[in-house]
């Protein structure tokens, strides 16, 4: 009997020492550390259209070519296969138009029903009263006797629902992510602005689409040319907006730019409409390249980082939509 337990013991302390050799192996040093927390994966998903706005399939790795702050990268990873998506989708709703929000759930039901077994989405429906979040797209009348009839709480307006919903939508499975805000643009009463939103949604990849809502009737387009990476609601000498829902329109738009997504404007919010645009959206998140780089630019002066995508097809013409940037997180 005290042999074994003497054979016991040893076996025990030679487990112990492989654990002890084995972790002082796999712990890196404080240079390894240094080295992996200075090369994240940046990904950046490209969308490729020819002339007449047909998707572009077939590139190769080789016909890409990336710049960091105008530094060539190498690229370290490419796909041209549809990558499995998580979707947020932030709504907007009015009390008043309960028909144009019967329309817009059942076209996102519609929507999500398309999507593949491998994405995932959640819901999150804002409006002054609150907001309501769910991992299906409800019925009106489901969203709207909750927002009327329990103190929910939560965000009331565009920039804390989106802000909110991207926090969520960090954490979510899937790589590949996007935010689809159907809104009016406007916001009352977020105590985030909308330049603390948008530095929120630089730190990570995710494009943004939006579809506006606002009366065709009373909306007027923004005069404005080439867009900075500033606060767009703040009216400055080149930028005059002529009333709350020009103001609205541009938001949504740069959103959606900024990241390599889309804003669409519906002519009528029924059904049909909004269900054709929601189509779009989803064809288009099946037909894009996914290109990766480790940064070799080490300029931690600018936190924002601009991007630039070119690919050559000899002489057929491109067009390229893709995020502009990212922005270099703080450590």
């Amino acid at each position: 009997m005290n042999k074994k337990i003497y054979v016991i013991g040893v076996l025990l302390l030679v487990l112990a020492s492989a654990i002890v050799k084995a972790q002082e192996v796999t712990k890196p040093t404080q240079g390894d550390e240094k080295i992996i927390s200075a090369t994240n994966l940046v990904t950046v998903n490209v969308i490729v259209t020819d002339s007449s706005g047909n998707y572009v399939q077939g590139l190769r790795r080789e016909q890409f070519a990336v710049t960091d702050e105008k530094v060539k990268q190498q690229i370290a990873h490419f796909s041209d296969e549809a990558a499995p998506v998580s979707v947020a989708i932030v709504c907007e709703l009015h009390n008043s138009s309960v028909a144009r929000t019967r329309a817009m759930l059942t076209a996102l039901k519609q929507f999500t029903r398309g999507l593949n077994t491998t994405d995932d989405f959640f819901f999150l429906a804002f409006s002054s009263q609150g907001s309501v979040a769910s991992e299906f797209v409800p019925t009106a009348d489901q969203v709207l006797d909750h927002l009327a009839n329990v103190k929910p709480g939560g965000p009331g307006s565009l920039y804390d629902a989106v802000y909110l919903a991207a926090d969520r939508l960090r954490k979510a499975r899937n790589l590949k992510k996007t935010i689809l805000i159907v809104s009016d643009g406007e916001d009352e009463s977020s105590r985030t602005t909308f330049k603390e939103l948008r530095n929120r949604l630089r730190e990570f990849d995710v494009q943004i689409y939006a579809v506006g809502i606002a009366n065709p009737a009373i909306a007027q387009t923004a005069n404005y040319g080439r867009w900075e990476y500033e606060d767009v609601t703040r009216q400055t000498g080149r930028r005059h907006f002529a009333n709350e829902s020009s103001m609205g329109r541009a938001v949504l738009a740069e959103m959606a730019r900024v990241s390599g997504g889309a804003t669409y404007f519906p002519e009528s919010e029924n059904e049909p409409g909004l269900a054709g645009i929601f189509a779009q959206i989803s064809l288009e998140l099946r037909h894009q390249y996914t290109i990766g780089f480790y940064s070799t630019e080490q300029n931690t002066r600018n936190e924002w980082h601009r991007i630039r995508v070119h690919a050559n097809a000899g002489s057929r013409q491109l067009e390229l939509s893709y995020r502009q940037g990212y922005r270099r997180a703080n450590r």
